[in-house]
């Protein structure tokens, strides 16, 4: 037998894969995962009202432990509140001595929550006396245009007041 020689196919050349653009469906999940990212950064921003009533609510916690420091102390005990935050002091053998210990160390306000005090007084004094009476006496707090008041009545009980924007 004689090896003849096979007539050899000519195979078409490869042919070129066009570059071409992403397909819709690439194009939706990268949509889906951008707005996916950014409700996460969303809700990772701190909502200012959220803000200012967990500082108000911490302020009148405070104000109630000035209140039974007052009573089992059977000393009076004030709370200064300015622009930059809030100290508490003792009445001791006729002079205001600082309270500057645990739930009584100097407190500033945070997260931009201003106290809003009235006209021409830079501070605001809340006082207990030894029965836990109170004068009667009430703060504003803001941030942004969100408002909330702590008050102290009387009797010595503290309230916080959300008001409308």
């Amino acid at each position: 037998m004689t090896a003849r020689a096979r007539p050899r196919r000519h195979l078409p050349a490869p042919r070129r894969r066009r570059a071409r653009g992403f397909t819709l469906l690439e194009l939706l999940v990268a949509v889906a995962i951008a707005g996916l990212a950014a409700t996460a950064v969303l809700l990772s921003l701190p909502d200012d009202d959220a803000t200012l009533h967990r500082q108000a609510d911490g302020f009148a916690q405070r104000l109630g432990h000035a209140r039974d420091e007052a009573i089992l102390g059977g000393r009076t005990v004030q709370v200064q509140v300015d622009a930059a935050g809030y100290r508490f002091a003792r009445h001791d053998f006729g002079a205001w001595v600082p309270l500057e210990d645990g739930p009584f160390a100097a407190r500033a306000w945070q997260d931009g929550v201003r106290a809003l005090l009235p006209a021409r007084q830079d501070r605001l004094g809340f006082r207990f006396d030894p029965t836990g009476a109170a004068e009667p006496q009430a703060v504003a707090l803001a941030l942004g245009q969100a408002r909330v008041e702590v008050s102290v009545d009387p009797a010595g009980k503290v309230d916080v007041h959300g008001r409308p924007h």
